[in-house]
Parts: C-alpha cells; sequence; structure tokens
C-alpha cells in the first residue's frame, strides 16, 4: 500500500473529503514525503478519499513528478498550470468540497500540541479560504502523525542502510582528522562524503573542546585542539535519516574523569534501552538512564540537561513525542516507532560528552541499529 492510499483510509475515519498539501521554495516537507521528490516552485498536492489524487505543478517540473509518481505506483493526476490565473481556476476545482484537511497545527504550545503539522503560511490559508468560503478546512495533523510515526518495513530498510552508510564515515574520521584543522573543515570532511550517497540530514555538531559542553553547538572557525572532539551527524539516503553522536579524545591517554563519564554514559544507555519497547511510557527510559548516572556518581539533574531521545524518520527530529523524564504519563512508545538514545553529560565551559544510538521500538525488546564505540577512539 502506497502512502497515498494509506491517507485515503485516515481521511476516511476522520471524514474528510480530501487533504490539500500547500508548497512553495520548499515549504512543506510533507510535499517531498508524498511526491518523492522535491518541487521547488509553488505546489498542490491533493490526496482524495475518493482516489482522484491531484497534484497542481508549474510546467518544468509537472513531468519529473509524474516520473516518480509513477514510479512508487501512485495513481494520481499531475495537472501544469501555465499562469497565476490558470492556477486559481484549476485550484477552485479541487476546493469544491465540503470538508478539507490543510497542514496548520491547532495547538503548538502543550505536550499534546500539533507543532509537527504546522508548515501552512498565513497567506496560503487566507487565499484558499477566498477561493472557497463554504469549505470546512481542518489541521491535518491526525494524517501526518498516522502516515509518519509508526514506520514501515521499508522504511525500517532504509533507515538500516543510511545507518550503515554513516558508521563507515564516522569509523574514517580517526584516519584524517588533525589538531589544526577548523571544526568546519571536519564538517565539510563528512558531508562530502554523504552527497557521495545522499545528503546531510542536518548540518553536523562538530565541537572541539569546550564547545563540545553545548549540546547545539553551531560550527565554527575554532581549531582543533587536544581533548574532547564530538561529532553529532546524520545522513539521509532515499527517505530515513540516521543522528550519531560519536565522542573522540584528541591525545593518547584520556583523564579519569573523561573516561568515567564515558562509561558511565554507555551503561546508561543499555538500562534505557531496556525500556524502548512497545507500550512503554516515554518517560521511564529516560527516568531510567537518569537512575544508571546517579548510580555513577553523577549529578543529572545538573550535568544531562536536554531529553534522552526523540523521533527519527523523514526528518531528524520526526513525529512523535519526546524520550523525556519530563512527559505525561500518557505518552507511550509503538513498535516500530523510531528514536534515538541520546544522553549526554556536560561541563559548562570544560567539556562535555555524549553518544547517540538509533533504536527501533519493539514489541518485547528494542533493536539498537547502530553503536558507539565501547572505548572512545583516540586521535
Amino acid at each position: 500500500m502506497n502512502k497515498f492510499e494509506r491517507a485515503q483510509q485516515i481521511l476516511e475515519k476522520i471524514d474528510a473529503d480530501g487533504w490539500l498539501i500547500i508548497c512553495n521554495e520548499d515549504s512543506d516537507i510533507n510535499s517531498r514525503f508524498m511526491l518523492g521528490v522535491s518541487s521547488h516552485a509553488r505546489n498542490y498536492v491533493y490526496v482524495a478519499q475518493d482516489g482522484n489524487h491531484l497534484i497542481l505543478a508549474v510546467e518544468m517540473e509537472a513531468p519529473m513528478i509524474q516520473k516518480s509518481l509513477k514510479d512508487k505506483a501512485v495513481d494520481a493526476k499531475v495537472i501544469a498550470y501555465k499562469s497565476s490565473d490558470d492556477l486559481i481556476t484549476k485550484l477552485k476545482d479541487i476546493l469544491r468540497k465540503p470538508r478539507i484537511a490543510l497542514n496548520y497545527g491547532e495547538n503548538i504550545l502543550s505536550f499534546e500540541g500539533t507543532a509537527y503539522a504546522d508548515y501552512l503560511r498565513a497567506g496560503d490559508y487566507f487565499s484558499v479560504k477566498k477561493l472557497s468560503p463554504q469549505t470546512d478546512f481542518i489541521s491535518s495533523a491526525p494524517i501526518i502523525s498516522e502516515l509518519r510515526s509508526v514506520k514501515s518495513k521499508g522504511e525500517q530498510k532504509d533507515l538500516k542502510n543510511t545507518c550503515k552508510c554513516t558508521l563507515e564515515i564516522l569509523e574514517t574520521v580517526s584516519d584524517w582528522v588533525r589538531v589544526g584543522m577548523t571544526e568546519r573543515e571536519v564538517r565539510a570532511k563528512i558531508e562530502y562524503e554523504y552527497m557521495k550517497l545522499g545528503k546531510p540530514s542536518f548540518e553536523a555538531i562538530v565541537a572541539t573542546g569546550a564547545h563540545s559542553a553545548d549540546p547545539h553547538h553551531n560550527t565554527s572557525t575554532k581549531k582543533i585542539e587536544p581533548g574532547v572532539l564530538l561529532i553529532d551527524t546524520g545522513l539521509q539516503i532515499d527517505e530515513m535519516c540516521s543522528d550519531i553522536t560519536w565522542t573522540f579524545w584528541i591525545g593518547k591517554n584520556p583523564p579519569d574523569r573523561f573516561m568515567k563519564a564515558y562509561n558511565a554514559l554507555l551503561e546508561a544507555k543499555k538500562a534505557a534501552n531496556q525500556f524502548y519497547t512497545d507500550g512503554t511510557k516515554n518517560n521511564i527510559p529516560a527516568i531510567k538512564c537518569r537512575e544508571s548516572l546517579a548510580e555513577y556518581g553523577f549529578d543529572h539533574l545538573k550535568l544531562f540537561f536536554h531529553g534522552l531521545g526523540h523521533s527519527l524518520g523523514f526528518e531528524p527530529h520526526d513525529i512523535g513525542m519526546r524520550i523525556s523524564q519530563s512527559i505525561p504519563d500518557n505518552f507511550t512508545l509503538k513498535e516500530n516507532m523510531v528514536y534515538t538514545n541520546e544522553p549526554g553529560l556536560y561541563w559548562l565551559g570544560e567539556w562535555g560528552v555524549r553518544l547517540e544510538d538509533d533504536v527501533i521500538i519493539g514489541k518485547e525488546k528494542c533493536e539498537q541499529i547502530t553503536y558507539v564505540p565501547k572505548n572512545p577512539i583516540l586521535i
């Protein structure tokens, strides 16, 4: 069953005539998710409950979209528009329905919010409202959540391949990183290798020394120095992203303090992994991770100041509530969701360590599809 057919079933459940994705200059990632290609010019993807799917695209991109859909066995009509007036006429025909889902989030500021659906620009919303005032426009959040939160077998296979390729590139880092290179030079080399296979799923974080204590450090022109080198990076091949963090040591003899932190994080990840299972509350793996860190003598409240994991998929931060000790009990993990497991310990102004793996939620136990070295790699 392809994505359009799956979306049709969801539309029937929520009693909607269709789902309209409005995208311009890559403003809505769900266009690429459904079409299989990036349509950079203004495009409209209409998934119809009755199966009469339509895509409006500019002339120069319509053939590319048609080929992609054919390759994916999607039966959808691609219509090229030639002018603004032509677009408006054709769009009006699509909008003549009682109830259409649009990509806006109804509530983006609470735990139960729908920020993941919030792509629609205000101007586009008011434009379709004006073109079709009789239509009841609703949020597409239920569609996006059901389509993207639990991964198909094909998506899992793609994920495993992507992670394998990412690891193969990370495994070469110690062969070429040298003191005196800049963080940006390291990132450029890694992402150059990615571009041969796919593309970076996000801008790599390359952090030397004190920069490694900033979890979201912006890779800079600072030169690599002896001590900690943290690399948080991901690749996207086809549809699935990887997200892996390794922490290296530049030099021959890492101090005991660093080794204790590194080993404690390895054990904490193992403790958390036991609870990356179907039906488990999202807060439990994080609680177990922190309990493990406390057993090793680390003040996790002070030194570990971010969540344990996030959903991973078509985007590096995909659809699904994050894994954190602060998440309410009503959020639970589901089999075949994909998450990161990434505990860290950070001494601000000095250095930090983060170890991150990608994990498929299992029925009885999870499947960890990446690894971090049992002993830190010395460069």
